[in-house]
């Protein structure tokens, strides 16, 4: 259960009491009841998503923690076995018609007509054994469960587990490796392909496997009905790729059209990036750093800005999980900040995220974790930005009434900006661009007329709150951070587990690693930060949170970083231990602040990435402020230089985890006093402006 609203007849858990929620009360207000005493209180709202998103509130289950669900939240699509992925998926797409009705409209002869239609489908689909189990009893199950678990998808998938064995694959390892290749071989093919095909394909290679093998360890032939359930289970989409082509299964399977205006707040949110208009300088050494990459998400129904990142990471997953993390937390916090007249409102987990085909929105991922939290991914066809126009339109108001009126804005055509020195002119520091964003969208943005919308986005929001709409929000804090983590995978050691270079253990893993037999487990973490790890155990089926063993190198290192550290330390010695890696580190900051006095934007910019190390710039305005610096010994940038030079790395952009999703990994921070820069007619020049 990823998702959770604070609605009547709801059980949380909150400073050591159990309290399940009475009624629902004007301005954002609840009537609460203690469950051992009958005592009666009233809260805001927005105390209780403050507790939850503390760790100090948790829902429960009539009352009750239920265990076995508290250790399934934890699990993502990968964790099941990819036949009840699929059963899952094919079950939601039959309710799907039915979700989209008022409540009112699911009657029953709605129910009934439409297990009537999924039926039909058998004489037509030759693949028709899953619509033997629908039925209308199945399908207000099906909705039941998927509803009252606020939307997640998990719900949908068989319990197998509770079954005695029924729905695991009963063949041998030999078996099952057999079917499944000959599947893949002989069914995924344009031509048309019968079930007893792959039968007979599947008996001929068994016949083939078992003249070697002696008479007592020869292999059975499934029957042809566990080859078709096989068959039925695979991934639909997938199937029908195979016999159609991608263009027709992306029409068959895609649902997109014109954006429409939603009612209901967090029924539609978009979410895009953009390049913002605007030079920012360094608050060292005040030169200039560059331009900032801004990812937004937007409220349709209410056009409140939901959260936003903006830092000189470029649009990747990391940037996405950023700011959907914003979006989804409540930001109380704002006025006392950054000194704001209005409070930030919005907060909540999407019904639906709308996205481009960007490949950083495209990843599994990506999918896997809105698919738990219960948001729908729907993605735009190619070249259609007016498919969601409001965060496009967001943008552009964004330049016209905020960038572009700032010193140092580049703005959005090069005719516009003649002979504007956008470098010179920009007084704008990094730590304050936050606070200038904040500002606009609270006091400025919020607070003005929508043409739009026909009204103002923050009274809108206010008038759904006090008629009884709550968001969701996760079951807790810690479970959100998991879902929307990276995914790889590493064999757990006596050592613990070793990951680019770092050593991560718990005294939690060692009876994990005495069950898998030496078999690797599933890890997830977080780009901008590898101070710990979340490492799933199959058994019990939860993750286990794995420091890493040096905190202090650890804390708050991206991913980016540590690779630029690590690849650098191989340079000084045959082998990276702690030593190695700390060395680096320290040789490449006094780069970094040697390489200051650079002002060639496109260095400079790859400085900051380094200083911030994939945060958000509201994490960084309470951790500098502007100051002056004198000019840097030119000897020592000489010395420092020709060291930087030596340590030349590589382009790492296309190893391992690093790649996916849009990460760039390039180590291209100043290297020496000469640069290399392209003039207007594409010829190379040197550039000397220490």
């Amino acid at each position: 259960m990823s998702t959770q609203r604070f609605s009547t007849g709801k059980y949380f858990h909150w400073q050591d009491t159990t309290y399940e929620v009475k009624r629902l009360l004007p301005e954002g207000k609840l009537q609460i009841e203690k469950v051992l005493t009958a005592d009666v209180m009233i809260v805001d709202i927005s105390t209780l998503v403050e507790a939850l998103f503390d760790g100090d509130l948790r829902f429960t289950v009539d009352g009750q923690d239920d265990h076995t669900r508290v250790k399934e939240r934890y699990m993502t699509l990968t964790d099941y076995p990819e036949h009840l992925v699929a059963v899952a998926r094919y079950r939601l797409q039959v309710i799907q018609p039915l979700l989209e009705l008022k409540v009112e409209e699911r009657t029953r002869a709605a129910v009934v007509q439409r297990a009537r239609e999924i039926r039909s489908t058998r004489c037509t689909d030759e693949n028709n054994g899953l619509h033997a189990s629908v039925s209308a009893a199945s399908i207000y199950r099906w909705i039941r469960d998927y509803t009252h678990s606020g939307n997640d998808l998990r719900a949908l998938i068989p319990a197998t587990r509770a079954r005695g064995g029924k729905g695991t694959s009963r063949l041998g390892d030999e078996v099952e490796a057999i079917v499944e290749s000959a599947i893949r071989d002989r069914y995924y093919v344009r031509e048309a392909v019968t079930i007893d095909d792959v039968v007979h394909e599947i008996a001929v290679r068994l016949e083939e496997e078992n003249r070697s093998r002696p008479a007592h360890e020869k292999l059975d032939m499934p029957s042809r009905r566990t080859i078709a359930r096989r068959i039925n289970s695979m991934d639909m989409r997938s199937r029908f790729e195979a016999k159609h082509g991608k263009r027709a299964a992306k029409r068959a399977f895609s649902q997109y059209g014109d954006s429409e205006y939603s009612e209901i707040p967090l029924e539609r949110v978009e979410i895009d990036h953009t390049l913002v208009d605007l030079i920012v300088i360094d608050d060292q050494d005040n030169l200039p750093l560059g331009r900032l990459t801004l990812t937004y998400c937007l409220d349709i129904a209410t056009r409140y800005p939901l959260g936003y990142y903006m830092g000189f990471e470029p649009p990747s997953y990391l940037t996405v999980m950023e700011c959907l993390h914003h979006a989804i937390r409540p930001k109380g916090n704002v006025q006392d900040k950054y000194n704001t007249e209005n409070v930030w409102v919005a907060y909540g987990i999407p019904s639906m995220l709308v996205v481009d085909n960007g490949k950083e929105f495209i990843g599994q991922d990506l999918q896997d974790a809105c698919l738990l939290l219960g948001i729908v991914l729907q993605q735009t066809p190619v070249k259609t930005p007016h498919f969601k126009a409001g965060v496009e339109r967001l943008f552009g108001t964004l330049n016209t009434m905020l960038f572009h009126t700032l010193p140092g804005t580049t703005f959005s055509n090069p005719n516009r900006r003649g002979d504007y020195n956008s470098a010179k002119q920009a007084c704008v520091y990094l730590s304050e661009i936050d606070r200038i964003m904040n500002i606009f969208v609270v006091d400025i943005y919020a607070q003005r007329y929508h043409d739009g919308l026909e009204g103002i986005p923050a009274r809108r929001w206010d008038e759904t709150m006090r008629s009884g709409f709550s968001p969701r929000v996760p079951h807790d804090a810690e479970e959100m951070s998991v879902l929307l983590g990276r995914v790889t995978y590493r064999t757990i050691q006596h050592y613990g587990i070793r990951f680019q270079s770092l050593r991560y253990n718990s005294s939690k893993l060692a009876a994990l690693r005495t069950r898998l037999k030496g078999e690797r487990v599933k890890i997830k973490y977080h780009p901008a930060d590898l101070s710990r790890l979340h490492v799933y155990d199959p058994f019990d089926m939860y993750y286990i949170e794995v420091p890493a063993l040096d905190q202090d190198y650890t804390q708050g290192l991206s991913l980016w970083k540590h690779r630029i550290i690590r690849r650098a330390a191989r340079e000084e010695s045959e082998s990276v231990d702690l030593a190695a890696l700390g060395r680096a580190k320290r040789k490449i900051q006094e780069i970094v602040e040697a390489g200051r006095s650079r002002k060639r934007s496109r260095t400079r910019s790859r400085i900051a990435r380094w200083d911030t190390a994939g945060k958000p710039t509201r994490d960084l305005a309470e951790e500098s402020s502007p100051q002056d610096q004198d000019g840097e010994d030119i000897a020592s940038l000489e010395a420092l230089s020709v060291q930087l030079a030596e340590l030349a790395l590589p382009d790492l952009s296309t190893t391992g985890e690093a790649s996916n999703d849009g990460w760039e990994i390039t180590y291209d921070l100043p290297r020496s006093r000469r640069d290399l820069t392209v003039t207007d007619n594409g010829k190379e020049k040197h550039d000397e402006t220490d």
